[in-house]
């Protein structure tokens, strides 16, 4: 809940939230955070038809990303970022789930965006691409912010300096993830 609401996707309840500094319940901030948000799904909607590349850049149009040939170099930047340069024209429903949570984290990387908010991104990831997925997770909070919601500590512990612990929109835990060993 707390993903989709800074996402923009849905509104709270009650409360409110910031995502650098602007209010997503105000309509011109909201596309602002959009233009600025990259939004990994835990589930997210292909369209089993598309290749990956065609996928990431139907996200890029959405995204509103430059003419034809800086969008579709962009695409290219992060299919091979996530290692999917040699699958890149291959059919969705042809990929393993790995590979699908890889173009998911593609299109989230699109625009190199500021707040990059990922649900469970590494479900479906075999070792070697968790570890892949973890430095690039920590490229992207360099100068950025990284939201992520994951019930596997390892990763947590490789990759957050900070940990907020939520139940129930109540904050149960906020600091480092040594103190939860």
């Amino acid at each position: 809940t707390l993903l989709r609401i800074v996402g923009t996707a849905l509104a709270p309840t009650s409360g409110s939230v910031r995502v650098g500094g602007l209010d997503p319940a105000d309509p011109e901030e909201r596309h602002r955070i959009r233009q600025r948000l990259g939004y990994q799904p835990q589930e997210p909607g292909f369209y089993p038809s598309f290749t990956a590349f065609d996928f990431v850049d139907y996200v890029a149009v959405l995204k509103e990303i430059g003419d034809r040939s800086a969008r579709r170099d962009e695409v290219r930047r992060v299919l091979q970022k996530v290692g999917l340069s040699d699958r890149m024209h291959t059919k969705i429903r042809k990929l393993s789930g790995g590979m699908r949570q890889r173009v998911a984290l593609a299109q989230a990387l699109l625009g190199r965006p500021s707040v990059l908010l990922l649900d469970e991104p590494t479900s479906g990831l075999d070792p070697e691409q968790r570890l892949r997925f973890r430095q690039l997770a920590s490229e992207a909070a360099d100068g950025g912010t990284v939201l992520l919601s994951t019930h596997l500590t390892e990763d947590v512990t490789a990759l957050c300096p900070r940990v907020v612990v939520m139940h129930e929109g109540a904050i149960r835990f906020d600091g480092s993830p040594d103190a939860l060993a």
